[in-house]
């Protein structure tokens, strides 16, 4: 790998910027449903009513938590690999090639960071839209 090369190309930073994302997808969630967002998590309204639904309630709740981390990990190993596969390839055919390929590859690994850009805040707005989305009845609070 060359010595200098992008941000996007190191995995302390993709992991802060999933980090960040993921902490404003929780902070969005309880700015619009407030203390009832964490219910998504721990659900026990009908744990004492009907067991046995109680009980998948608290698994649901469970795997709501674990998705919450994959989130994290997910957006941290999707942004990196992509960025970091065309910084790869850029030193390889840089190093073989003439002048030419490797300044086409530049232009096209611009092209490619504004799409990953999107991609991550696209999947940003949509997580933070499904958490500021009541789980019960459909209603909002504001």
């Amino acid at each position: 790998m060359p010595y200098l090369r992008g941000a996007p190309t190191d995995l302390n930073f993709t992991f802060a910027l999933a980090v960040a994302a993921v902490v404003l997808i929780q902070v969005f969630g309880v700015w619009a449903l407030g203390a009832s967002y964490f219910g998504k998590f721990i659900n026990t309204k009908t744990m004492f009513t009907v067991p046995m639904f109680g009980v998948i309630d608290f698994g649901v709740g469970i795997l709501e938590l674990v998705s919450e981390f994959a989130k994290i990990l997910s957006f941290g190993f999707r942004l990196f690999g992509n960025i970091f596969a065309g910084a790869l390839l850029i030193s390889i055919l840089g190093a073989l090639t003439a002048v030419i390929v490797p300044t086409g590859l530049y232009l096209l690994e611009v092209f490619i960071g504004l799409i990953q850009a999107y991609v991550f805040s696209t999947l940003a707005l949509v997580f933070i839209s499904q958490a500021t989305i009541s789980h019960h009845g459909g209603e909002e609070h504001h």
